[in-house]
């Protein structure tokens, strides 16, 4: 199977999960928050199998995520001979 339907795949089961726990999280939440026992089991286990693929999730977008935070951080040539000129003249004064 490709990477992209890996990733089709496992984006597709965390939707379908945030449904699963957040209908069972309201559940809860309306029927005196946890009084069913058989909502809060499927809400805790589904909860576990969501980390499991966000986890996986994370992985797989690993690469994009790296390069996206240099180019946010990144300083070019411009910004550095900007912040020199300001440190010398902070630093006359």
């Amino acid at each position: 199977m490709s990477r992209t339907k890996i990733n089709y795949v496992v984006d597709l089961a965390l939707l379908v999960q945030f449904v699963l726990v957040g209908y069972s999280g309201l559940l809860l939440f309306i029927d005196g928050h946890g009084t069913s026992h058989f909502w809060k089991v499927i809400h805790e286990k589904i909860g576990i199998l969501m980390l499991a693929f966000f986890i996986a999730h994370f992985v797989l977008h690993w690469g994009w995520l790296m390069l996206n935070t240099k180019k946010c951080f990144r300083r070019n040539k411009e910004t550095k001979a900007d912040e020199i000129i300001e440190a010398k003249y902070t630093a006359i004064d």
